[in-house]
Protein backbone atom coordinates (compact mmCIF):
# COMPACT_ATOMS: atom_id res chain seq x y z
CA UNK A 1 0.00 0.00 0.00
CA UNK A 2 1.32 3.38 -0.98
CA UNK A 3 1.75 6.20 1.47
CA UNK A 4 -1.02 8.14 -0.25
CA UNK A 5 -3.57 5.32 0.30
CA UNK A 6 -2.64 5.03 3.98
CA UNK A 7 -3.27 8.75 4.54
CA UNK A 8 -6.71 8.49 2.90
CA UNK A 9 -7.80 5.62 5.26
CA UNK A 10 -6.65 7.50 8.39
CA UNK A 11 -8.63 10.55 7.29
CA UNK A 12 -11.84 8.54 6.84
CA UNK A 13 -11.49 6.90 10.32
CA UNK A 14 -10.96 10.28 11.91
CA UNK A 15 -14.11 11.71 10.33
CA UNK A 16 -16.15 8.65 11.38
CA UNK A 17 -15.11 8.91 15.05
CA UNK A 18 -15.74 12.60 15.09
CA UNK A 19 -19.27 12.00 13.78
CA UNK A 20 -20.11 9.44 16.53
CA UNK A 21 -18.88 11.77 19.22
CA UNK A 22 -20.87 14.62 17.84
CA UNK A 23 -24.03 12.47 17.69
CA UNK A 24 -23.71 11.49 21.41
CA UNK A 25 -23.13 15.07 22.48
CA UNK A 26 -26.15 16.45 20.68
CA UNK A 27 -28.69 13.73 21.80
CA UNK A 28 -31.27 15.38 24.17
CA UNK A 29 -31.60 14.06 27.81
CA UNK A 30 -34.99 12.34 28.48
CA UNK A 31 -36.49 13.45 31.90
CA UNK A 32 -39.38 11.27 33.16
CA UNK A 33 -42.38 13.38 34.17
CA UNK A 34 -43.38 13.22 37.83
CA UNK A 35 -47.03 12.41 38.52
CA UNK A 36 -48.36 14.82 41.09
CA UNK A 37 -51.32 13.38 42.97
CA UNK A 38 -53.93 15.88 44.01
CA UNK A 39 -55.03 14.07 47.15
CA UNK A 40 -58.54 13.47 48.46
CA UNK A 41 -61.51 15.59 49.26
CA UNK A 42 -62.34 13.53 52.34
CA UNK A 43 -61.89 10.27 54.23
CA UNK A 44 -64.56 8.88 56.54
CA UNK A 45 -65.62 5.68 58.30
CA UNK A 46 -68.78 4.30 56.75
CA UNK A 47 -69.24 1.47 59.26
CA UNK A 48 -67.40 -0.44 61.94
CA UNK A 49 -66.42 2.36 64.32
CA UNK A 50 -67.19 2.41 68.07
CA UNK A 51 -67.65 -1.35 68.23
CA UNK A 52 -67.93 -3.63 71.26
CA UNK A 53 -65.58 -6.58 70.98
CA UNK A 54 -63.11 -8.88 72.64
CA UNK A 55 -59.35 -8.74 73.03
CA UNK A 56 -57.36 -10.97 70.66
CA UNK A 57 -60.42 -11.50 68.46
CA UNK A 58 -61.56 -9.72 65.29
CA UNK A 59 -64.15 -7.08 66.02
CA UNK A 60 -67.62 -8.24 65.01
CA UNK A 61 -68.21 -5.80 62.10
CA UNK A 62 -65.98 -5.25 59.08
CA UNK A 63 -64.66 -1.68 59.01
CA UNK A 64 -65.37 0.26 55.80
CA UNK A 65 -63.56 3.48 54.86
CA UNK A 66 -64.75 5.87 52.16
CA UNK A 67 -62.02 7.93 50.43
CA UNK A 68 -63.20 10.55 47.94
CA UNK A 69 -60.41 11.66 45.60
CA UNK A 70 -59.98 15.04 43.91
CA UNK A 71 -58.53 13.48 40.77
CA UNK A 72 -60.21 10.43 39.19
CA UNK A 73 -56.77 9.34 37.99
CA UNK A 74 -55.78 8.71 41.57
CA UNK A 75 -58.83 6.52 42.00
CA UNK A 76 -57.93 4.28 39.10
CA UNK A 77 -54.21 4.13 39.80
CA UNK A 78 -52.58 2.00 42.46
CA UNK A 79 -51.43 5.21 44.07
CA UNK A 80 -53.47 5.20 47.26
CA UNK A 81 -51.55 3.78 50.21
CA UNK A 82 -52.27 3.68 53.92
CA UNK A 83 -50.78 2.99 57.29
CA UNK A 84 -51.93 2.89 60.91
CA UNK A 85 -50.65 4.27 64.19
CA UNK A 86 -49.59 4.97 66.80
CA UNK A 87 -48.68 1.59 68.32
CA UNK A 88 -48.95 -1.35 65.95
CA UNK A 89 -47.99 -3.85 68.66
CA UNK A 90 -51.39 -3.50 70.35
CA UNK A 91 -53.49 -4.82 67.47
CA UNK A 92 -53.60 -6.50 64.11
CA UNK A 93 -55.13 -4.46 61.30
CA UNK A 94 -55.61 -5.87 57.82
CA UNK A 95 -57.16 -4.24 54.75
CA UNK A 96 -58.93 -7.08 52.97
CA UNK A 97 -60.67 -5.34 50.07
CA UNK A 98 -60.80 -2.27 47.84
CA UNK A 99 -63.53 -1.09 45.49
CA UNK A 100 -63.60 1.96 43.20
CA UNK A 101 -67.04 3.44 42.55
CA UNK A 102 -67.53 6.70 40.60
CA UNK A 103 -64.39 8.39 41.83
CA UNK A 104 -64.71 7.02 45.38
CA UNK A 105 -62.48 4.37 46.94
CA UNK A 106 -63.96 1.99 49.53
CA UNK A 107 -61.54 0.09 51.74
CA UNK A 108 -62.59 -2.86 53.90
CA UNK A 109 -60.52 -3.84 56.92
CA UNK A 110 -60.50 -6.28 59.84
CA UNK A 111 -59.29 -5.11 63.25
CA UNK A 112 -58.13 -7.55 65.93
CA UNK A 113 -57.26 -5.78 69.20
CA UNK A 114 -54.68 -7.68 71.21
CA UNK A 115 -54.73 -5.44 74.26
CA UNK A 116 -56.62 -6.34 77.40
CA UNK A 117 -57.53 -2.71 78.01
CA UNK A 118 -61.20 -1.76 78.20
CA UNK A 119 -60.82 0.58 75.24
CA UNK A 120 -58.70 0.46 72.08
CA UNK A 121 -58.03 3.03 69.39
CA UNK A 122 -55.91 3.58 66.31
CA UNK A 123 -55.51 6.19 63.59
CA UNK A 124 -55.87 5.23 59.93
CA UNK A 125 -53.80 7.35 57.51
CA UNK A 126 -54.00 7.31 53.72
CA UNK A 127 -51.77 8.98 51.14
CA UNK A 128 -51.68 9.20 47.35
CA UNK A 129 -48.38 8.26 45.77
CA UNK A 130 -45.55 7.88 48.21
CA UNK A 131 -43.15 5.96 46.04
CA UNK A 132 -39.55 6.98 46.81
CA UNK A 133 -39.27 9.15 43.69
CA UNK A 134 -42.57 10.89 44.43
CA UNK A 135 -41.62 11.60 48.02
CA UNK A 136 -38.34 13.11 46.84
CA UNK A 137 -40.17 15.27 44.33
CA UNK A 138 -42.83 16.38 46.80
CA UNK A 139 -45.58 14.54 44.97
CA UNK A 140 -46.87 12.53 47.97
CA UNK A 141 -50.07 14.13 49.18
CA UNK A 142 -50.99 13.03 52.70
CA UNK A 143 -54.71 12.71 53.20
CA UNK A 144 -56.70 13.43 56.31
CA UNK A 145 -56.65 10.63 58.87
CA UNK A 146 -59.54 9.12 60.82
CA UNK A 147 -59.55 7.63 64.29
CA UNK A 148 -61.09 4.25 65.13
CA UNK A 149 -62.26 3.32 68.60
CA UNK A 150 -63.56 0.14 70.20
CA UNK A 151 -64.70 -0.90 73.65
CA UNK A 152 -63.17 -4.19 74.75
CA UNK A 153 -65.39 -6.29 76.98
CA UNK A 154 -63.87 -7.60 80.19
CA UNK A 155 -63.49 -11.37 80.49
CA UNK A 156 -64.89 -13.75 83.04
CA UNK A 157 -62.78 -13.05 86.14
CA UNK A 158 -61.71 -15.53 88.79
CA UNK A 159 -62.83 -14.63 92.31
CA UNK A 160 -61.82 -17.91 93.93
CA UNK A 161 -59.22 -20.50 92.90
CA UNK A 162 -59.27 -23.86 94.61
CA UNK A 163 -56.85 -26.73 94.34
CA UNK A 164 -56.93 -27.79 90.68
CA UNK A 165 -55.28 -31.17 91.21
CA UNK A 166 -56.83 -34.62 91.52
CA UNK A 167 -60.62 -34.86 91.74
CA UNK A 168 -61.16 -31.37 93.09
CA UNK A 169 -64.26 -29.90 91.44
CA UNK A 170 -67.11 -27.60 92.38
CA UNK A 171 -70.52 -28.86 91.26
CA UNK A 172 -73.16 -26.51 92.60
CA UNK A 173 -73.61 -22.92 93.78
CA UNK A 174 -76.53 -21.22 95.47
CA UNK A 175 -77.19 -17.74 96.89
CA UNK A 176 -79.49 -17.83 99.90
CA UNK A 177 -79.87 -14.03 99.77
CA UNK A 178 -78.19 -11.05 98.11
CA UNK A 179 -75.05 -11.39 100.25
CA UNK A 180 -74.67 -15.03 101.21
CA UNK A 181 -73.71 -17.81 98.84
CA UNK A 182 -72.44 -21.39 99.02
CA UNK A 183 -70.46 -23.51 96.57
CA UNK A 184 -69.87 -27.23 97.10
CA UNK A 185 -68.13 -30.06 95.31
CA UNK A 186 -66.00 -33.13 95.48
CA UNK A 187 -62.61 -32.72 97.09
CA UNK A 188 -63.14 -28.96 97.22
CA UNK A 189 -64.91 -28.61 100.53
CA UNK A 190 -67.50 -25.91 101.11
CA UNK A 191 -66.77 -22.39 99.84
CA UNK A 192 -68.88 -19.44 100.95
CA UNK A 193 -69.29 -15.69 100.56
CA UNK A 194 -70.89 -13.10 102.83
CA UNK A 195 -70.43 -10.03 100.61
CA UNK A 196 -72.47 -10.90 97.54
CA UNK A 197 -69.74 -12.92 95.85
CA UNK A 198 -66.94 -10.37 95.82
CA UNK A 199 -64.74 -12.69 97.89
CA UNK A 200 -65.02 -16.39 98.71
CA UNK A 201 -63.36 -18.47 101.41
CA UNK A 202 -63.12 -22.18 101.99
CA UNK A 203 -64.59 -23.27 105.28
CA UNK A 204 -64.75 -26.58 107.12
CA UNK A 205 -66.60 -29.21 105.12
CA UNK A 206 -69.57 -30.81 106.85
CA UNK A 207 -68.21 -34.18 105.73
CA UNK A 208 -64.60 -35.32 105.68
CA UNK A 209 -65.28 -37.28 102.48
CA UNK A 210 -65.95 -34.03 100.59
CA UNK A 211 -68.49 -35.79 98.36
CA UNK A 212 -71.07 -32.99 98.14
CA UNK A 213 -72.97 -32.79 94.86
CA UNK A 214 -76.20 -30.75 94.86
CA UNK A 215 -77.92 -27.95 96.80
CA UNK A 216 -81.60 -27.07 97.16
CA UNK A 217 -83.27 -24.47 99.38
CA UNK A 218 -86.89 -23.65 100.19
CA UNK A 219 -85.91 -20.25 101.61
CA UNK A 220 -82.93 -18.32 102.93
CA UNK A 221 -82.44 -20.68 105.88
CA UNK A 222 -83.84 -24.14 105.17
CA UNK A 223 -82.08 -26.29 102.62
CA UNK A 224 -80.48 -29.62 101.82
CA UNK A 225 -77.14 -30.84 100.58
CA UNK A 226 -77.08 -33.97 98.43
CA UNK A 227 -74.22 -36.39 99.06
CA UNK A 228 -73.04 -39.57 97.34
CA UNK A 229 -75.84 -42.06 96.49
CA UNK A 230 -78.56 -39.47 97.11
CA UNK A 231 -78.13 -39.21 100.85
CA UNK A 232 -78.93 -35.76 102.22
CA UNK A 233 -77.94 -33.47 105.09
CA UNK A 234 -80.13 -30.55 106.12
CA UNK A 235 -79.34 -26.98 107.10
CA UNK A 236 -81.54 -24.47 108.96
CA UNK A 237 -79.13 -21.54 109.10
CA UNK A 238 -78.51 -20.85 105.42
CA UNK A 239 -75.74 -23.39 105.01
CA UNK A 240 -73.54 -22.51 107.97
CA UNK A 241 -74.13 -25.88 109.65
CA UNK A 242 -75.60 -29.19 108.50
CA UNK A 243 -77.21 -32.15 110.25
CA UNK A 244 -77.89 -35.73 109.23
CA UNK A 245 -81.56 -36.69 109.70
CA UNK A 246 -83.83 -39.59 108.81
CA UNK A 247 -83.83 -39.90 105.04
CA UNK A 248 -84.57 -42.52 102.43
CA UNK A 249 -82.71 -42.04 99.11
CA UNK A 250 -85.31 -41.74 96.33
CA UNK A 251 -83.12 -43.36 93.65
CA UNK A 252 -80.25 -45.83 93.91
CA UNK A 253 -76.79 -44.94 92.64
CA UNK A 254 -74.30 -42.09 92.79
CA UNK A 255 -75.68 -38.86 91.34
CA UNK A 256 -78.86 -40.65 90.32
CA UNK A 257 -80.72 -37.41 90.97
CA UNK A 258 -79.91 -34.55 88.59
CA UNK A 259 -81.96 -31.88 90.37
CA UNK A 260 -84.02 -31.23 93.48
CA UNK A 261 -86.82 -28.75 94.04
CA UNK A 262 -87.51 -28.06 97.73
CA UNK A 263 -90.87 -26.40 98.37
CA UNK A 264 -90.61 -26.83 102.16
CA UNK A 265 -88.84 -29.04 104.68
CA UNK A 266 -91.54 -31.66 104.08
CA UNK A 267 -92.37 -31.30 100.37
CA UNK A 268 -89.47 -32.11 98.04
CA UNK A 269 -89.29 -33.22 94.39
CA UNK A 270 -86.42 -34.80 92.51
CA UNK A 271 -85.75 -36.02 88.97
CA UNK A 272 -83.07 -38.30 87.57
CA UNK A 273 -82.24 -41.40 85.60
CA UNK A 274 -84.49 -43.14 83.05
CA UNK A 275 -87.50 -40.84 83.28
CA UNK A 276 -87.77 -41.05 87.05
CA UNK A 277 -89.56 -38.41 89.15
CA UNK A 278 -90.11 -38.69 92.89
CA UNK A 279 -91.95 -36.65 95.52
CA UNK A 280 -91.93 -36.73 99.32
CA UNK A 281 -94.40 -35.03 101.66
CA UNK A 282 -92.79 -36.20 104.88
CA UNK A 283 -89.31 -34.76 104.48
CA UNK A 284 -87.73 -37.72 102.75
CA UNK A 285 -88.94 -40.65 104.87
CA UNK A 286 -91.08 -42.02 102.05
CA UNK A 287 -91.32 -41.24 98.33
CA UNK A 288 -93.95 -41.53 95.65
CA UNK A 289 -92.18 -42.27 92.36
CA UNK A 290 -93.41 -41.63 88.85
CA UNK A 291 -91.82 -43.74 86.14
CA UNK A 292 -92.35 -42.97 82.47
CA UNK A 293 -92.14 -45.57 79.73
CA UNK A 294 -89.24 -43.73 78.06
CA UNK A 295 -85.60 -44.01 79.19
CA UNK A 296 -84.66 -40.35 78.76
CA UNK A 297 -82.70 -39.00 81.72
CA UNK A 298 -84.05 -35.84 83.32
CA UNK A 299 -81.64 -32.96 83.96
CA UNK A 300 -83.68 -30.16 85.54
CA UNK A 301 -86.86 -29.52 87.48
CA UNK A 302 -88.73 -26.32 88.33
CA UNK A 303 -91.86 -25.53 90.32
CA UNK A 304 -94.16 -22.56 89.81
CA UNK A 305 -96.26 -22.27 92.94
CA UNK A 306 -97.28 -25.45 94.73
CA UNK A 307 -99.02 -27.35 91.96
CA UNK A 308 -97.33 -26.67 88.60
CA UNK A 309 -93.95 -28.23 87.84
CA UNK A 310 -91.90 -28.94 84.71
CA UNK A 311 -88.99 -31.30 84.11
CA UNK A 312 -86.71 -31.57 81.06
CA UNK A 313 -84.09 -33.98 79.79
CA UNK A 314 -82.60 -36.03 76.99
CA UNK A 315 -83.74 -35.75 73.36
CA UNK A 316 -85.94 -32.72 73.95
CA UNK A 317 -88.08 -34.35 76.62
CA UNK A 318 -90.34 -32.03 78.66
CA UNK A 319 -93.03 -33.15 81.11
CA UNK A 320 -95.50 -31.13 83.18
CA UNK A 321 -97.82 -31.52 86.15
CA UNK A 322 -100.56 -29.14 87.26
CA UNK A 323 -101.72 -31.16 90.28
CA UNK A 324 -98.58 -31.24 92.43
CA UNK A 325 -97.17 -34.37 90.85
CA UNK A 326 -100.23 -36.62 90.98
CA UNK A 327 -100.10 -36.93 87.20
CA UNK A 328 -97.47 -35.88 84.68
CA UNK A 329 -97.89 -35.34 80.95
CA UNK A 330 -95.37 -35.19 78.12
CA UNK A 331 -95.21 -31.95 76.17
CA UNK A 332 -95.52 -32.05 72.35
CA UNK A 333 -91.98 -31.20 71.26
CA UNK A 334 -90.07 -32.73 68.35
CA UNK A 335 -86.44 -32.07 69.27
CA UNK A 336 -83.30 -34.20 69.29
CA UNK A 337 -81.21 -31.96 71.53
CA UNK A 338 -80.81 -32.66 75.24
CA UNK A 339 -82.38 -29.98 77.48
CA UNK A 340 -80.48 -29.02 80.65
CA UNK A 341 -82.13 -25.94 82.17
CA UNK A 342 -85.61 -24.53 82.79
CA UNK A 343 -86.95 -21.12 83.73
CA UNK A 344 -90.55 -19.94 83.95
CA UNK A 345 -91.86 -16.41 84.38
CA UNK A 346 -95.47 -17.50 84.91
CA UNK A 347 -97.21 -20.87 85.03
CA UNK A 348 -97.36 -20.95 81.24
CA UNK A 349 -94.59 -18.63 80.01
CA UNK A 350 -91.15 -20.18 80.14
CA UNK A 351 -88.03 -21.55 78.51
CA UNK A 352 -85.92 -24.70 78.28
CA UNK A 353 -82.33 -24.66 77.06
CA UNK A 354 -79.79 -27.28 76.12
CA UNK A 355 -77.28 -28.65 73.64
CA UNK A 356 -75.59 -26.41 71.05
CA UNK A 357 -77.41 -23.31 72.23
CA UNK A 358 -80.85 -24.85 71.73
CA UNK A 359 -83.62 -22.78 73.32
CA UNK A 360 -87.34 -23.50 73.24
CA UNK A 361 -90.08 -21.14 74.39
CA UNK A 362 -93.71 -21.55 75.43
CA UNK A 363 -96.35 -18.92 76.16
CA UNK A 364 -99.23 -21.30 76.92
CA UNK A 365 -97.45 -24.00 78.92
CA UNK A 366 -98.09 -26.64 76.28
CA UNK A 367 -96.80 -25.67 72.86
CA UNK A 368 -93.11 -24.98 72.34
CA UNK A 369 -91.20 -23.20 69.58
CA UNK A 370 -87.47 -23.12 68.88
CA UNK A 371 -85.76 -19.73 69.29
CA UNK A 372 -82.53 -18.88 67.46
CA UNK A 373 -79.74 -17.92 69.86
CA UNK A 374 -76.55 -18.22 67.73
CA UNK A 375 -74.86 -19.94 70.68
CA UNK A 376 -72.66 -22.96 70.14
CA UNK A 377 -72.41 -24.57 73.59
CA UNK A 378 -74.96 -26.14 75.92
CA UNK A 379 -77.22 -23.71 77.78
CA UNK A 380 -76.83 -24.31 81.53
CA UNK A 381 -78.59 -21.27 83.02
CA UNK A 382 -81.66 -19.18 82.14
CA UNK A 383 -83.12 -16.28 84.08
CA UNK A 384 -85.62 -13.52 83.31
CA UNK A 385 -86.19 -10.52 85.56
CA UNK A 386 -89.52 -9.58 84.00
CA UNK A 387 -91.55 -10.60 80.97
CA UNK A 388 -89.04 -8.98 78.59
CA UNK A 389 -85.53 -8.96 80.04
CA UNK A 390 -83.43 -12.07 80.56
CA UNK A 391 -80.08 -13.83 80.09
CA UNK A 392 -78.85 -17.27 79.10
CA UNK A 393 -75.41 -18.79 79.81
CA UNK A 394 -73.67 -21.74 78.18
CA UNK A 395 -71.03 -24.19 79.37
CA UNK A 396 -68.53 -22.47 77.05
CA UNK A 397 -69.00 -19.15 78.86
CA UNK A 398 -71.25 -17.56 76.23
CA UNK A 399 -73.80 -15.05 77.51
CA UNK A 400 -76.76 -13.74 75.53
CA UNK A 401 -79.35 -11.14 76.48
CA UNK A 402 -82.96 -10.69 75.41
CA UNK A 403 -85.07 -7.57 75.81
CA UNK A 404 -88.17 -8.79 73.98
CA UNK A 405 -89.29 -11.77 76.01
CA UNK A 406 -86.82 -14.23 74.51
CA UNK A 407 -87.76 -13.78 70.86
CA UNK A 408 -84.33 -12.43 69.90
CA UNK A 409 -80.94 -12.60 71.61
CA UNK A 410 -77.82 -10.42 71.58
CA UNK A 411 -74.38 -11.83 72.42
CA UNK A 412 -72.87 -10.24 75.54
CA UNK A 413 -69.91 -12.59 75.90
CA UNK A 414 -68.37 -14.99 73.43
CA UNK A 415 -67.19 -18.51 74.20
CA UNK A 416 -63.84 -19.29 75.84
CA UNK A 417 -63.38 -15.74 77.03
CA UNK A 418 -61.92 -16.31 80.48
CA UNK A 419 -63.75 -19.63 80.93
CA UNK A 420 -64.42 -22.51 78.59
CA UNK A 421 -65.89 -25.42 80.56
CA UNK A 422 -68.42 -24.35 83.18
CA UNK A 423 -70.03 -26.96 85.42
CA UNK A 424 -72.62 -24.54 86.71
CA UNK A 425 -73.73 -20.94 86.15
CA UNK A 426 -75.89 -18.76 88.37
CA UNK A 427 -77.38 -15.51 87.07
CA UNK A 428 -77.41 -13.78 90.44
CA UNK A 429 -79.06 -10.52 89.36
CA UNK A 430 -79.08 -8.07 86.47
CA UNK A 431 -75.47 -7.07 87.14
CA UNK A 432 -73.54 -10.26 87.87
CA UNK A 433 -73.23 -13.88 86.77
CA UNK A 434 -71.22 -16.53 88.61
CA UNK A 435 -69.79 -19.73 87.16
CA UNK A 436 -68.00 -22.83 88.42
CA UNK A 437 -65.10 -24.24 86.42
CA UNK A 438 -63.24 -27.16 87.97
CA UNK A 439 -62.43 -25.97 91.51
CA UNK A 440 -62.65 -22.23 90.79
CA UNK A 441 -65.38 -19.60 90.87
CA UNK A 442 -65.63 -16.95 88.13
CA UNK A 443 -67.78 -13.89 87.67
CA UNK A 444 -68.93 -11.81 84.70
CA UNK A 445 -69.86 -8.14 84.95
CA UNK A 446 -73.15 -7.41 83.16
CA UNK A 447 -72.95 -3.68 83.78
CA UNK A 448 -70.31 -3.25 81.07
CA UNK A 449 -71.60 -2.34 77.59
Amino acid sequence: MTLKNRLQILLLLSLSLAGCKKSEQTKPIQIEPVTVHSGAKSIEIVSGNNQYGYSRRPLPDTIVFKVTMNNPVDTAAAALNYYIGPNCSTYQFLVVGRTNVNGVIYLKAIWTPSTTATTASLTFYTHAGCSIDEINHGACKTLDSVKLSATIRKQWTSVYTGNQGGLNVLYDLHFTDANHGIAIGEGSGLVSTANGGKTWAQGPAPRSDNDMQLLAFSGPDTGLMVLVNNYVWFTYDGGKTYAQENWTPPFVGDRSSAAYDMLSRKVIYTVGWHGQIAKTTDGGLTWAQEGFSFLNNFHDLISIGNDTLYACGDVGKIVKTTNAGTTWHEQPLQLNNTLNALFFITNNFGFAGGQYGTLVRTTDGSNWSVVKTNLGFSIIAIRFFDALHGYIVTSGGEIAESKDGGLTWTMRCTDNYGVGSLNKAVIKDETTIYGLQQASIYTFDLTQP
